[in-house]
């Protein structure tokens, strides 16, 4: 038996371990209302447990009656009776976890039905001596540990997706001590499930593990290999997509690849053999992989070790969209929907462009069978779907394209779905947003209009008494929404799902007060979207993000969405809102004022958006480029998906700073590595320049910020001091960080990461142009000769074109001797627009 050794040392995370597959169990609960008045948006700040699903209580009341039957005492062949400790020995594999700076032992993902889940982890951590060891264990559900087979902690905080911890000090023997875990939760869609235990003793340990016949050696090259494989960048738009190997092997090995395109992509399998030696491996033609935000699982087998890595890619074949585009909008969406009919997602809304394009109709048939079993199981997000349900039903029942007893299993479908969270239920669907609850109430209304004289049997009324209950709730929907707009603001995510709700009620609706209501909406979100895009990239500040959204513009909802209405942008595969938009009578208003700027011209939009003074934005644009911000967004506190500072020069120059919600790059969390920040900052901004204050509380583990920079997609680039200079075209940029800069040279963040240690810090954005500098080289050494003055109540930065300006955390914020007042305004917000001139 051969074993793998890892050090372990203070303050460190146990998280190397053999861990099990979940084992997972739907469960029932009696089908139960929930009660809920308030503001449906105040999980994004207040956590997920005001909205906690009753049932969840029962869960946690019978497990607490349950926990004190957990045994005392325990074997490793009470888990697999009969079976050794050794990793991939049996069909129960035990799998040896690479943690890939992930500090917990996780298993956390999506589940669409209540399901209990369990799963065991066993490590051994070697001591010199018999002493006493404290450690800190940190879960969201249920932890039991057992040392050398007698329990030694249980910790039951059961707190959905919201960590807790528990200090707690043991005995080690000299020699091996076996630490077994077993934890447990009951999963609700989005999970965080996990375990963290960090070690907090001064004596140095080492963590053990039995690895069968492999090489400790091997599997070590292996994960080093695994550990700096990278992308040249995050973007391919033709030819190979060229994985590069920093630590090249010298053995031949097979590559297991799995693809999906995040979130609900289907899966895509396929191996690649790297031989000896190999610098790099191709994966794939970008035209053959097609347009994907896509999270490549990467697998490689060394006798019973299996390493698995995440890494990231934008997939954008270019040669997939014809290179002219229209000028007529209704050419544009024909487009558009033959483009979706022939490579979107296989959704309920590629299906309805198949048949309004009159192809596959068997693929039709599936896949709209398909969306039935995700409504009738009542899966979270089925109302993302469910909405396109009713347009496909108005526009082909009549048909003879599908037969009788199909139709009555949408018309099932239909009158047996849960539509709020006061009707009885035991699924876990999300009610509480402002998109979900858009899309619940309209699919009431449309399916109340549908069947006015049918009984639906999940509330017991008719369907006319639901069209009522629809219309009052999205009168007072949209009555919050013409106060507050979004809560989610400028989401490139969530902004289409609002979109397939409006041209839903716009285009289906016999109510004319909806109608009207959809229609101001929809003009009012292409405003928006016009106003903060760049060359049709909706890039700027957003309430709810993802790292796919940040580096995925080419493939974004709302990109395909701003290409269809004005041109701009680029067309893609993307569903969501596009083939509602393209077959609806609507067309956004002309915008190109804001859209289509002059080489002179450049726009500053001043807007508030979310309840109560919830965040003041500032976006400032020109032809050259866009830089916008959540200004002073609730400095200090913690974050959840915002992202409050944003630049973009190009659909691949685009920069951002945060701090890290968690050290996983491809990690679950909200925030995570690149979307959120753990720690909010306070911004300041003045046309196109930022200042971001970073004052990380000290029980924060991440004690420093970092900025996505990539480099590959600059024409030049250049680090001097605390700068980062970059230039695309005659777009130029300036980045800085008081605590100076540390380019990423190894992994897949290499060259796009910049990170500047220390819990308070100081950056700057600076967008610039030809217009204000002659060249990018007087750009640079404008800058570089600009004053820097720090104290202990204020930074100031004498810009070359705006003269002195001084911020601080707590104070005002200071241009040329006048104080910024960027608060408290209107969510129709205040556009100034005017002529710039050369510097």
């Amino acid at each position: 038996m051969n074993h793998i050794y890892y050090p372990l040392s203070y303050k460190h995370s146990v998280n190397r371990w053999l861990v099990t597959d979940t084992f997972e169990e739907q469960k029932s609960f009696k089908p139960i209302t929930m009660d809920f008045t308030g503001d449906l948006n105040r999980w994004l700040t207040d956590g997920f447990a005001i909205f906690e699903n009753p049932n969840r209580k029962v869960f946690i009341d019978a497990e607490k009656k349950e926990k004190k039957e957990k045994k005392e005492k325990i074997n490793l062949t009470d888990v697999y009776p009969g079976k050794s400790l050794t990793v991939g020995s049996t069909t129960n594999e035990w799998n040896l976890n690479f943690p890939w700076n992930n500090k917990k032992i996780e298993k956390s993902g999506f589940w669409q039905k209540p399901t209990l889940l369990k799963t065991w982890a066993v490590t051994n951590i070697r001591s010199t001596k018999l002493q006493k060891a404290s450690f800190k264990l940190f879960t969201c559900g249920n932890v039991v540990l057992w040392i050398n087979g007698e329990k030694a902690l249980q910790f039951s905080p059961y707190t959905r997706n919201e960590e807790k911890s528990i200090q707690f000090e043991v005995t080690l023997q000299e020699g091996n001590n076996e630490f077994l875990v077993l934890f447990e939760d009951l999963a609700e869609r989005d999970a965080l499930y996990y375990f963290q235990l960090d070690y907090l003793g001064h004596d140095e340990l080492e963590i053990v593990l039995p690895i069968g016949d492999a090489d400790p050696n091997e599997i070590h090259l292996l994960e080093e290999a695994l550990k700096n494989a990278y992308f040249p960048s995050d973007v391919v738009k033709s030819g190979d997509i060229n994985l590069i190997f920093e630590s090249p092997l010298m053995q031949e090995f097979n590559m297991e690849c799995t693809l999906k395109t995040v979130w609900w992509g289907e899966k895509r399998e396929f191996i690649r053999s790297v031989t000896p030696g190999s610098k790099s491996v191709v994966l794939g033609k970008a035209e053959d992989i097609g347009m994907a935000n896509a999270l490549l699982k990467l697998s490689i087998r060394y006798h019973s070790v299996v390493i698995q890595k995440d890494i990231f890619i934008q997939v954008y074949p270019e040669s997939l969209v014809p290179a002219n585009i229209p000028e007529s909008i209704l050419e544009r969406k024909q487009q558009a929907l033959s483009l979706i009919a022939d490579y979107g997602n296989n959704n309920m809304h590629r299906a309805y462009a198949l048949a309004k394009t009159g192809r596959q109709l068997e693929l039709v048939e599936s896949i709209v069978r398909d969306t039935l079993h995700v409504i009738n199981e009542r899966f979270d997000c089925s109302d993302f779907y469910f909405n396109q349900l009713f347009r496909f039903w108005i526009d082909f029942r009549n048909s003879q394209l599908f037969d009788d007893s199909f139709w009555e299993e949408c018309k099932q479908a239909i009158l047996n779905y849960r539509y709020w969270f006061d009707e009885p239920g035991d699924d876990v669907m999300w009610y509480f947003s402002e998109n979900h609850a858009l899309l619940f109430h309209t699919c009431e209304y449309l399916a109340g209009q549908l069947f006015p004289n049918e009984r639906f049997s999940n509330a017991n009324v008719l369907g006319e008494v639901h069209a009522e209950k629809a219309k009052s709730r999205l009168v007072h929907w949209f009555e919050k929404y013409n106060r507050e707009l979004l809560a989610e603001w400028n989401s490139s995510y969530y902004i289409p799902i609002n979109l397939m709700g409006f041209l839903a009620l716009y285009d289906l609706v016999n109510d004319v007060e909806l109608k009207n209501q959809a229609k101001k909406a929809l003009d009012d979100t292409f405003r928006l979207m016009a106003i903060n895009s760049y060359n049709g990239y909706l890039s700027c500040s957003q309430g709810r993000i993802y790292e796919k959204d940040l580096k995925g513009n080419y493939n974004n909802a709302t990109t395909s969405l701003l290409w269809i209405a004005y041109g701009k942008g680029n067309l893609n595969n993307s569903t969501y809102a596009a083939v509602s938009l393209c077959v609806s009578d609507y067309q956004p208003p002309n915008y190109d004022a804001y859209m289509s700027l002059e080489p002179e011209e450049s726009i500053i939009f001043k807007n508030h958006q979310g309840p109560e003074n919830f965040v003041d934005l500032y976006t400032f644009k020109n032809s050259y480029g866009l830089l916008s911000s959540a200004v002073e967004y609730r400095p200090g506190h913690t974050g959840y998906s915002e992202h409050v500072i944003h630049s973009i020069v190009s659909p691949e120059g685009v920069i951002w700073i945060n701090h890290p919600g968690e050290e996983a790059e491809l990690g679950t969390g909200r925030p995570s590595f690149w979307a959120g920040n753990g720690i909010l900052p306070k911004v300041d901004q003045y046309q196109d320049l930022a200042i971001v204050h970073y004052n990380i509380n000290p029980l924060n583990d991440i004690a420093y910020t970092h900025a996505y920079f990539p480099i590959a997609a600059f024409e030049q680039t250049e680090i001097t001091n605390n700068w980062i200079f970059g230039k695309i075209g005659d777009s130029y940029v300036a980045l800085y960080a008081k605590n100076g800069i540390e380019q990423q040279t190894k992994g897949q963040n290499q060259n796009r990461e910049f990170i500047s240690r220390g819990r308070e810090n100081i950056w700057i954005i600076r967008n610039s142009n030809v217009l204000q500098f002659a060249d990018f080289s007087q750009f640079k050494e404008s800058v570089l000769k600009a004053e820097l003055i720090e104290t202990s109540e204020e930074f100031k930065f004498t810009d070359p074109i705006h003269g002195m300006v001084q911020s601080s955390w707590q104070g005002p914020f200071i241009v040329d001797g006048e104080v910024q007042l960027n608060r408290n305004q209107k969510i129709e917000g205040v556009i100034e627009k005017w002529s710039l001139s050369r510097n």
